[in-house]
Order: C-alpha cells, then structure tokens, then sequence
C-alpha cells in the first residue's frame, strides 16, 4: 500500500509528511492519554504527529522531524487531518462483551445449574 505523502512548511522548512498505516498496537498505545476524563488533546495529537506521522525533509528526503510544539493552529489543522480524530481512535478502543459459550450436552447443561464452586453468597470461588 502506498502511503499519501504531503507537502508542509513548518517553521520556514518544507517537509514531505507520510501518515503511517496504523496497528492495533499503536492505536492501543494511545488508550492512556485518552483515559483521562479531559478534553484537553493535546497530549494525544502531539503523540500521533511524533509516532504516525513520518517527516522527511523536501531537498534531501532524509527523516528529519520537526519541533511539533512550535506548529500554527493552521499546520496542526492540516496534520491532524492526516490522522485519525481522538474520538475514532475511542472507538476502536471499546471492548466488546465478551460472548457466552453454548453448552452443547445436557450433562453439562445440568452441571452449569448446580452451585458447584461457589460460596454462600453464590459468588464463585475460582
């Protein structure tokens, strides 16, 4: 798959920017700084544009980074729109319940029913 690559100038350089194809694991990494009962994002786009997104510089094509801290509204604007939006990467972070199993022989239907293993207050032991 080939990768959108984009033109930005960030403090007077211009860069190539590529947006990586993202993981499970990298949108897994980001649950913590979402976690938090906050709407400041901040902390999630500064870390998506320093991990997803790939800068390289114009003249040289070598990997060069710039200080994320130091972009415009503008230019944020325009990188986050190279990303998924924190409520997306939310989404995917939702765990589903998980499914019940059907027992399939009536000898384990009929052990399902008994209070085997569990104390008086019918919580299980195990």
């Amino acid at each position: 798959m080939t990768r959108e690559k984009n033109k930005e100038e960030i403090d007077g350089q211009t860069y190539i920017i590529e947006a990586k194809d993202l993981t499970f694991f990298d949108v897994q990494a980001v649950a913590p700084l979402l976690a938090q009962s906050s709407l400041d994002f901040s902390s999630y786009w500064r870390y998506a544009f320093t991990n997803w997104l790939d800068f390289y510089d114009v003249e040289t094509e070598c990997a060069e980074y710039p200080n994320v801290d130091r972009i415009s509204p503008e230019v944020g604007q325009r990188l986050a729109s190279l990303l998924p939006e924190p409520a997306q990467v939310m989404e995917w972070l939702v765990f589903r319940e998980a499914k019940s199993v059907a027992l399939g022989s009536s000898s384990m239907d009929d052990q399902a029913t008994t209070d085997f293993a569990t104390n008086e207050k019918g919580w299980s032991t195990f």
